[in-house]
């Protein structure tokens, strides 16, 4: 008689459950690692729009009037600078950049 080797229905069933409740384990982990990819790339995107500030202070000993003077403004209104999904507004008396 011969013996057939392979799987049965049921082993393979069991492996693709254990599949699902690892991938279910794993995809809410990988969502949370983009978003807070995303908000350490829009903390160096405005570290880098205060050094260009602070650079324009030092050549023109004055801080622009708007971010446009810097190429940086968003296109609805010169005194916001929009990364990802946070928006910071730009107060030229001081130079700063203040999350809204």
């Amino acid at each position: 008689m011969k013996e057939e080797r392979g799987f049965t229905l049921v082993e393979m069933a069991a492996v693709l459950l254990i599949i699902s409740v690892l991938l279910l384990l794993l995809v809410p982990s990988l969502s949370d690692g983009k978003s807070r990819a995303d908000q350490v790339s829009c903390e160096g995107s405005v570290r880098i729009v205060e050094s260009e500030i602070n650079l324009h202070y030092a050549e023109h000993k004055a801080y622009p009037e708007t971010l446009e003077v810097i190429k940086r403004a968003s296109a609805a209104d010169p005194l916001v600078y929009s990364c990802q999904s946070s928006t910071y507004r730009y107060s030229p008396t001081d130079g700063s950049l203040k999350k809204q």
